[in-house]
């Protein structure tokens, strides 16, 4: 009786340490490695520069002064209207959203937004009023790259020739930005010979022969006009059919 009482506290002891014996779980320690983020060397400086393009009826350029992976800063010039821009960047892949935002305190502020996509340099861009009531514009732009030989007018130094510029009524100031401004002193009181000073605002655009002016809303030229540029024995002369002529001195 004694030894089966022994053998069933041996049996009842081994299955207690079988069932307390559980297996152990070998854990492995993996190296998870972090996922690698492709190096932007895009050269965003690129981008900066001058874009022209057909604004409704008229050409605006929108000129970029700097820009970055994150930011742009520049203006625009319409009609001699010259608003400043600032805005985002922001690159997709092969392609570049840039956002600029011109003031705002002006009735025809808005925002312009450009697309370039791959290598190509001439984005496609859309204007919205901040008013909403002017229509959207869409449209493109292309680059100005300066090329050409300097000692032949084009439309890189054009502003250069024709830097003191005259007709018989006042003078002409070209910017290398497309901007400039005609001055002139008319006389409102003949008797009292009461003079002021007056500017019109305006941009040049140059095409082998042709100049082409868009002024500002004044009452003294046609929003759009047009002359050929003629070279003289002493210098370059624009000259309309009318007759019309500015006069620079250039050698």
């Amino acid at each position: 009786m004694t030894k089966i009482f022994i053998s069933l506290i041996s049996i009842i002891l081994f299955t207690s340490c079988k069932e307390e014996l559980a297996p152990i779980e070998v854990i492995k320690e993996v190296e998870v490695q972090p996922e690698l983020v492709s190096e932007d060397t895009f050269n965003y400086d690129t981008l900066t520069g001058l874009y022209i393009g057909d604004f409704s009826d008229s050409k605006i350029r929108i000129i970029i002064n700097y820009a970055s992976k994150t930011k742009a800063i520049g203006y625009n010039i319409h009609k001699g209207l010259l608003r400043n821009l600032s805005g985002s960047v922001l690159k997709s892949n092969d392609t570049i959203y840039m956002t600029l935002a011109e003031p705002g305190d002006h009735k025809y502020d808005g925002v312009f937004n450009l697309t370039f996509v791959g290598a190509d340099e001439n984005p496609s861009a859309i204007w919205a009023s901040n008013s909403g009531e002017v229509k959207p514009k869409v449209f493109s732009l292309a680059k100005k790259n300066k090329k050409g030989n300097n000692d032949e007018l084009n439309e890189f130094n054009f502003h250069n020739y024709f830097d003191a510029s005259f007709d018989t009524i006042g003078n002409y100031t070209f910017n290398d930005d497309g901007f400039m401004v005609f001055t002139f002193y008319p006389t409102n009181d003949k008797e009292e010979r009461v003079e002021q000073y007056n500017a019109i605002k305006g941009t040049w655009s140059y095409e082998k022969p042709i100049v082409t002016f868009e002024w500002e809303d004044n009452n003294l030229f046609p929003s759009i006009e047009k002359f050929e540029v003629i070279e003289e024995e002493y210098g370059y002369e624009m000259k309309q059919e009318n007759g019309r002529t500015i006069t620079t001195m250039y050698w």
